[in-house]
């Protein structure tokens, strides 16, 4: 029995091991380019597995109308063709709903996935139900290269006497990537989340340091916190869905001893997680509006 068992575990710890080596990661950003005037950032993450990928891409990240998109497709590299399509909104910050969603889908020739630093090509937009809705161009550089030439902007920066060392102290370009990303909820902003689940959980705290950042936050209109102190211990909460869309606002109170109030709020359902930080003043609000499919 002992020897079954033994067995049993070395299987896993292998199975484990193998399906690790064979996931890898890649992250790209850049542009997409739509009827040769508008220019939209987008980035990509996927993990690829064999030929299968999987993950999401992020249209005008940090602008008025960010979305997260779940993405799917694959990679054959006999080929070197590379397919993917977004396929679900996860959020947006714009007041579209997914039946009017634009979704990317691609395909075109990349060589060598694992070392390509850039990519481009003509991508068809679709919605939902197949229709065709605008075309356009991608632009992308691996997350490696734009790291790389971040980098080195930002050490021409530090020394460069054109800039004092207090200027120097507050700008690191290098943090810039981080900062676009954040997905960062401001003033009178709205963050559509979508979910298929009857119930979700959330979780408020400070992501930095404590400053005594104090918030109300209202759930369909009916306080849940009220002159709440956040802190870098998480506050978790769950809610049952009982509406089409549940509205969770954010309201600050205070902006403790460093301006703004910024908490972080995480959604997670059995899909999705999403990750958020408000930029408020005192007497600013902001809110979430969780969605059901």
């Amino acid at each position: 029995m002992r020897r079954k068992s033994y067995t049993l575990v070395l299987f896993l710890i292998c199975l484990t091991f193998s399906n690790s080596a064979t996931a890898q990661e890649f992250e790209f950003f850049g542009v997409i380019k739509l009827n040769d005037t508008s220019l939209i950032s987008y980035k990509l993450l996927f993990n690829r597995v064999n030929d299968s990928i999987q993950g999401y891409s992020l249209t005008d990240f940090s602008g008025k109308h960010e979305t997260k998109s779940n993405i799917k497709g694959y990679y054959n590299a006999d080929k070197n063709l590379l397919t993917f399509k977004e396929y679900d909104i996860v959020y947006t910050k714009s007041p579209v709903v997914q039946e009017d969603f634009c979704f990317v889908n691609f395909k075109g020739n990349v060589r060598e996935l694992d070392k390509v630093k850039a990519f481009s090509g003509d991508f068809k937009g679709l919605y939902t139900n197949g229709d065709p809705c605008l075309d356009g161009v991608i632009v992308v550089n691996s997350g490696q290269e734009v790291r790389k030439r971040v980098e080195k902007i930002d050490k021409v920066i530090q020394k460069s006497k054109k800039f004092s060392d207090s200027v120097k102290q507050n700008i690191k370009v290098a943090r810039v990537l981080d900062t676009l990303t954040r997905n960062i909820i401001a003033k009178n902003e709205n963050l559509n989340i979508f979910t298929r689940d009857q119930n979700i959980k959330l979780a408020i705290y400070d992501a930095g340091k404590e400053d005594g950042d104090i918030i109300n936050l209202f759930v369909d209109e009916k306080p849940v916190l009220e002159n709440f102190t956040v802190t870098r211990a998480k506050k978790h909460m769950e809610f049952k869905l009982s509406k089409p869309a549940t509205v969770i606002r954010v309201e600050a109170i205070s902006e403790g001893t460093s301006s703004p109030n910024t908490v972080r709020l995480e959604v997670i359902d059995t899909r999705n997680f999403v990750r958020t930080i408000t930029n408020l003043k005192a007497g600013e609000k902001a809110e979430m509006t969780i969605i059901k499919k």
